[in-house]
């Protein structure tokens, strides 16, 4: 995939293709986003455009941007947290470092490309700030973050800032077509996801949608759920921090949707459509009040566990706290 293949960026790649043109380039760039917004293509298509053999903007045919687009060039280097892992450690910043001080092996140029960079850890950080500071000739950097302010404001102010927006539905809708996906599952999908491709292939290929909605069930009318349904729908959900957070996006969802029609806002608007007397029968149980404080604490909770609190205990807690939500009396205005 090169420059034209990436969907719904026009902006952004017009940016950078300009830049590569004029030959007027920094050392580092940030591209920020939402993940599967096509931040990764377009750092790809970089590379391979600092290296092309015919033209100052990657062509896509000659053997460099082949080699580029495999992943195989031997100038290009991809860091990211280690499977299984979370973060970018010191040993992996001091490797790319002494790696971008060598000579490139066959381009004129080294790239080396920081996926999740909000993820280094601190030291890795500074290492890896010191390299930014004194940039080696030969060598470029692209590091691919959710914002700017993920990232330590010291290496953030030393790369030219690059903005990916998320992808609209109907960009969504068509690139999920393109995959084999139905019309409708696709609306949904891109409803559901806000933005992001490879969010809305994970709930797709996890089939998260349809075992969610099941389990939900007792949260419709959460002040009649006994305390071992909750506890057994939170230690189900509990056993990834990832999984879990991808409850708590679909449950946001779910009562916000609740909220619309709570407030008589229009159901265009409404995500779930598939499941609406599942959605009015919570609507008519808890009010736009309770399903406001329900949505706020659903929030708090998500926040928690991307600080790393217990996942358990943080599931336990957000659930026994909507059921007493569900036993408040409505409060009308």
């Amino acid at each position: 995939m090169f420059f034209d293949d990436i969907k719904g960026q026009e902006n952004a790649i017009n940016v950078l293709k300009r830049a590569l043109q004029s030959g007027r380039l920094p050392t580092a760039y940030l591209f920020t986003g939402p993940a599967g917004c096509g931040r990764m293509a377009a750092a790809i298509s970089a590379a391979a455009s600092f290296n092309c053999e015919t033209a100052p903007v990657a062509c896509g045919s000659c053997m460099s941007c082949r080699l580029h687009h495999a992943g195989t060039h031997p100038d290009l280097t991809i860091l990211k947290p280690e499977e299984g892992k979370r973060w970018i450690v010191i040993e992996q910043a001091r490797n790319l470092i002494e790696k971008a001080y060598l000579m490139p092996m066959q381009g004129k140029v080294s790239t080396f490309i920081i996926d999740d960079a909000h993820s280094m850890y601190p030291n890795a950080a500074n290492a890896f700030l010191k390299t930014l500071e004194e940039p080696p000739g030969t060598s470029r950097f692209i590091l691919i973050a959710p914002d700017r302010n993920a990232v330590l404001p010291t290496i953030s102010s030393r790369c030219q800032n690059l903005v990916f927006r998320p992808l609209s539905r109907e960009s969504m809708e068509e690139l999920l077509g393109q995959v084999g996906i139905d019309p409708d599952r696709a609306a949904l999908l891109a409803a559901m996801a806000r933005g992001s491709m490879e969010r809305a292939l994970d709930y797709h290929h996890e089939e998260i949608i349809e075992k969610l909605a099941d389990e939900f069930a007792p949260l419709l009318n959460p002040g009649k759920t006994d305390s071992n349904q909750l506890l057994d729908l939170a230690g189900g959900w509990a056993r990834k921090r990832a999984d879990a957070l991808k409850v708590l996006e679909f449950m946001a969802q779910w009562y916000r949707d609740m909220l619309i029609i709570a407030e008589g806002g229009p159901e265009e608007q409404v995500i779930h459509t598939a499941h609406m007397d599942a959605l009015r029968t919570g609507a008519s149980h808890l009010g736009g009040y309770r399903l406001s404080m329900v949505l706020e604490t659903i929030e708090d909770t998500r926040d928690d566990l991307e600080h790393n609190t217990n996942i358990g205990l943080s599931l336990d807690n957000l659930l026994f706290k909507i059921r007493k939500f569900g036993e408040m009396t409505e409060i009308t205005t």
